[in-house]
């Protein structure tokens, strides 16, 4: 294989890769428990779940397709920064979802709940390795 292809397959064996797809896999799984559940769709926990879910689907997969494509590397933002904000905003986000839906007593809600917690464990660890180094990349380049 060649440098010259478009993509970073390496990627999608890393840590970081592989952390972004078992997002998806779980987001997926989440969103299938919460549709197929005996309660209707119209209950305002199942609905916020379901939108929080769908918008980390769609934030994951960009996250992660970029990546893979090697786009925005030659952007002049702090990348660890941006990603730092993404991260934190998802994990929050699915940690709110998850207590909503955790709270009522059905099997179906409680599966989603469970993937929704998976959800937001990995991406407070993303988040906090991209805390690391965006810190890393602040020492390194301060001059005595």
């Amino acid at each position: 294989m060649s440098a010259s292809h478009g993509n970073d397959r390496k990627y999608l064996r890393s840590i970081e890769g592989l952390s972004k797809i078992t997002c998806l896999l779980c987001g997926f799984i989440g969103f299938l428990c919460i549709v197929c559940s005996s309660v209707r769709l119209s209950n305002f926990r199942g609905c916020f779940y379901l939108v929080i879910v769908l918008i980390g689907f769609g934030v994951t997969l960009t996250l992660l397709l970029s990546r893979y494509l090697r786009c925005g590397q030659s952007w002049q933002c702090n990348m660890s920064r941006w990603s730092l904000s993404t991260h934190a905003a998802l994990a929050l986000g699915h940690f709110i979802a998850s207590g909503l839906v955790l709270s009522l007593d059905i099997g179906a809600y409680t599966a989603a709940a469970f993937f929704g917690l998976t959800i937001f464990s990995i991406n407070a660890l993303e988040g906090y390795g991209s805390y690391r180094r965006s810190r890393q990349r602040d020492v390194s380049t301060q001059t005595a």
